[in-house]
């Protein structure tokens, strides 16, 4: 896969994440592009202005953003999903994820 169907980011310090990726996200029940994740969460909280739409409830509760920056969650690339390949569902209770995750918090 050439660089340009892949672009990367780098989050504050943290390693390059595909931005094109597709994982499934817990909170929705859904497959996102970690892209769309990272526009839901920029949304406002609570009452939004004139236009512009709100924060989902998932999002504002959710606990899975800290891996999906740093690309430590199950994902598929965007032309693998678009072939009909699915990414697995990560385990937050496993040991691995609530260590990652108590590094964060």
């Amino acid at each position: 896969m050439s660089s340009s169907a892949t672009p990367l980011r780098k989050f504050s310090g943290v390693e390059y994440v595909t931005m094109d990726s597709m994982f499934f996200c817990i909170p929705q029940q859904a497959y996102l592009s970690i892209t769309t994740c990272r526009n839901l969460r920029e949304r406002p909280i609570g009452k939004a202005p004139a236009g512009a739409p709100s924060r989902l409830i998932a999002c504002e509760r959710c606990t899975m953003h800290p891996l999906v920056d740093r690309d430590q969650v199950p994902t598929v690339t965007l032309d693998a999903y678009l072939g009909g390949s699915k990414p697995k569902m990560a385990n937050l209770n496993s040991p691995k994820y609530r260590k990652l995750l108590a590094e964060v918090a």
